[in-house]
This record gives structure tokens, sequence and C-alpha cells, in this order.
């Protein structure tokens, strides 16, 4: 008898497990480290995932639910001498490849590699840079995206429900693809062979010229890939130029002359949409003039694409198209929200500061839940991308959830009930918005919150 009831009692503990919602026939193993090379983060209102490319495919890896209570406890201040707790984790000296924060709980991901490249190591930072992990990947719950061949990840973005992955070495073998969640196992990215103009090598259309750099981006009410390639010359192109067969032809919008740049972050604030590029380590924020599709109706791209700086490397136009964020240099940075960016100031190993580098003259909003006049009212993530959350509080109930822009203009009006309730907010423009959550008795609270 006291067999039978372990057994029972085992099968409920199984049944019990979370699923990500993000993943589709995951399996459970190891996942390859050594090629590791860039990295992502995908987040719905309860699960997060892991996304990471190296020369063998794409990893969804489960990075568990979003618990949103640790949010408040994972917001960074300065932390200095940061690489050094690394190198702690890892037993050994590490130099920075990568990095990505779940926009959610504000959980931390660093890809680094030791001095000879031969090892890779992940780490989770949580706990406000207190706690680092380095994560063990030979036992982890993933699915396996499907690249139909070989590929070289040189860049991975999330936006509106797709996963971007840029793919290409200097063999100039360039290809883009894309993929939408749940993630499912063995699933296949639609992907296209890109050919990009580069005036900086023969003033011509490079056929496979893969594309370094990408961010993603709602500018003007449509979606965009963005980014900036070796040796500087710069795109962005609508994703329904995505739809088709053969190259995708992509034009250079600017060119920032000269350079490698690392990493782009799609960003909008003070009522205005950015691109920033750590280009040569260091930070250029780049005006919505080069990425809204403007220069190509201008005549203002390929051959006639303006350069944004001199041979010298010096911003040679107005700060509103070009403008260096600050003379510190950085190994690394992330998108933390539409206002900071995470950056790892100095070199690439040693004494380094972790901290979070203001772009914007608007106030950020509170990193954590948001309390909206009590307590006991929540909408969380905040910032949020597909998803918004909204707990009402015990005894108020049948209410009116009115998602409000600065304009006043009511965007969507949803009721909602007692306990948790979801809005899926993918139709609404990026932005600044309130809330306002009217009861049936016409009792009213209200609360912002920033829709990216």
């Amino acid at each position: 008898m006291k067999r039978i009831l372990l057994f029972a009692s085992m099968c409920a503990s199984l049944t019990t497990v979370a699923q990500n919602s993000l993943l589709k026939n995951a399996i459970k193993g190891a996942v390859p480290a050594k090629a590791m090379n860039k990295l992502c983060i995908v987040t719905n209102a309860s699960d997060a995932v892991l996304v990471i490319g190296d020369t063998s495919g794409v990893y969804a890896i489960d990075a568990g639910p979003n618990n949103t209570s640790t949010t408040a406890e994972n917001a960074i201040t300065p932390i200095p001498n940061f690489v050094a707790k690394l190198d702690a984790a890892a037993g050994q000296a590490t130099y920075v490849i990568d990095m990505a924060v779940n926009p959610v709980n504000k959980a931390i991901y660093i890809l680094a590699m030791n001095s000879t490249a031969s090892s890779r190591f992940l780490f989770k930072v949580e706990k406000a840079g207190s706690k680092v992990t380095t994560m063990d990947m030979s036992n982890v719950t993933y699915s396996k995206l499907s690249w139909g061949g070989r590929i070289y990840t040189n860049d991975i973005a999330y936006a509106n429900n797709t996963l971007y992955v840029s793919s290409g070495s200097y063999n100039l073998n360039g290809e883009l693809g894309w993929i939408a969640p749940p993630f499912t196992h063995n699933a296949a990215f639609t992907k296209r062979s890109t050919t990009f103009f580069k005036s900086n090598q023969g003033a011509t259309y490079l056929t496979t010229a893969p594309l370094e750099t990408i961010a993603v981006g709602k500018i003007a009410g449509k979606d965009r890939v963005m980014g900036v390639t070796t040796c500087a010359p710069g795109f962005s192109f609508e994703t329904s130029k995505l739809a088709g067969s053969g190259l995708l032809k992509v034009s250079e919008d600017f060119n920032v002359n000269s350079g490698y740049c690392s990493k782009a972050v799609y960003m909008q604030h003070d009522n205005k949409d950015w691109l920033f590029a750590l280009h040569s380590r260091q930070v250029y924020r780049i005006g919505k003039k080069y990425l809204d599709g403007s220069q190509v109706t201008a005549n203002k791209y390929d051959n006639n694409a303006v350069e944004l700086r001199d041979n010298a490397g010096n911003v040679i136009v107005p700060a509103e198209d070009l403008k260096l964020m600050s003379n510190t240099e950085y190994a690394a940075m992330a998108y933390w929200d539409h206002y900071r960016l995470l950056v790892i100031e100095g070199g690439f190993s040693g004494t380094n500061t972790l901290s979070l580098l203001q772009v914007s003259t608007a106030t950020p909003p509170p990193a954590s839940v948001v309390d909206v006049n009590t307590e006991s009212l929540k909408i969380y993530p905040n910032p949020a991308k597909q998803i918004v959350n909204i707990e009402l509080p015990q005894g108020m109930s049948n209410a009116t959830a009115n998602i409000i822009s600065m304009t006043g203009t009511v965007v969507m009006s949803k009721s909602i009930s007692t306990g948790n309730s979801s809005i899926d907010i993918q139709s609404i423009p990026a932005g600044q918005y309130t809330i306002s959550i009217q009861a049936a008795d016409g009792f009213t609270k209200t609360g912002k919150i920033t829709i990216e």
C-alpha cells in the first residue's frame, strides 16, 4: 500500500511541473557551449526563454517563469570590478562576448570566453549583481531550431512575436532567418540569403553579404529590421520586405564610416525613434532620419548614402542624426529599458564597471511591478511588449481597463474581472500610456505603463 501511495505522489508531482509556454515539444539534455557567440531573451507575461546561437544551430532554452517579485532586487547600481566577479565564478579570466536582460524580472545573462577562446561561459546575474551564477548547460530543457545548413550566428533580435537571426561569415554567406514562438523542437527557420550594398567594398551589392548586427523596432507604425555592419554601412528595411524568395536586397541607408559594430539596440523615447550602436567600443545614437526609409525616398542611399563620421571618426552631422553618447569605452551593452542601456565600462576583461547608461532626457519608469495607488492593484510587466497583466484588488470586480495615449485617446478598452486578467497589447504602437481601471461602482484607479 505504501508503494502505491508513493507512486501516486510521484505522479502528482510530475503533473504539476510548469511548462514553458514559449517552448513546444522541448527536450532535456546538453547544449554545446564551446561555439556559443550570441544570445537573446524572449519573454511573455509568464515565461522566459534564453536563445543562443552557435555554428550548429539556434537553441531556445527554458529560462523559467517570470517572477516579478524579483524585479526590484535585480535593479542595477554601478558595480566596480564586475568582470572580476565573472572570473571568480568561472575560475579563470574571462572576456565578455554578449549580454542580454530579461525585461520582466531584470535578470542579466552574460556570455563570455577564456583567453584562448577554448571555453565559453554563460553567467546569470541577479540581486543587483551580488549573485553571479555560472549556468550548467549539460542538462537543460530546450528546443533546437533548425537552420537547414551551417550557421554562423552574427546576431539575434526579438520583437513583435518574431525571433530574427542573422548568419554569415567573411565568406559572405549571409542569411537572415525568422521564426515565431512557441519554439518547437526541430522547427525550421524561414530564411533568405541577403545581398547588401557596401560603398566601402567596391561600391556594389555583395551577393549574400551578412548583416552583422540587427535590431527590430516599430517606426511610423511599421516593423523594421535595422543595424550596422562591418566597416560601418547601416541599413533599415521593413519586415514586410522579407516575404518572397531569392536574394533579399538590402540598401545602404547611412554610413558610420569605418570600425566594427558589436551590438545594435532599438529604443523609443523623448517622442523619437533611435538606434544605438556599440561601435568601436563607443556608444553612438543614430536618429530616425536614417531609420524610417526616408533616405531611400530622397535618393540618399547606396552610393549616395550619407557618411555620419569623417575618416578620423569625428561626428560630422547634427546630434539628432548621430551622437556620441559618452567618451567612455565599453566592452558590452544591452537593452535595459527605453531609457537606459546596460553597459560594461572599460576593456574586455579586468576591472570593469557594470552600470546603467542613461540615454534619454525622460525619467525612466520604475523597473518593478507598477503599484497603482495601492499595493493590492498590480499592472505588469512594465515595460510590456505583448501582454499586460492586471491583478485587481480584493473586492473590485467587473471593471473596465482603458489604455489611453499621451494625447488622451483611448486606444483600447477591455472588460476585466476579479483576479488576474491578461490583455493582448500587440496591436498598440510602442510608447507611454495611462491605464485607467474603472470598477462597476464608479471607483477608478490609474497608472502609467510603457509599451514596447
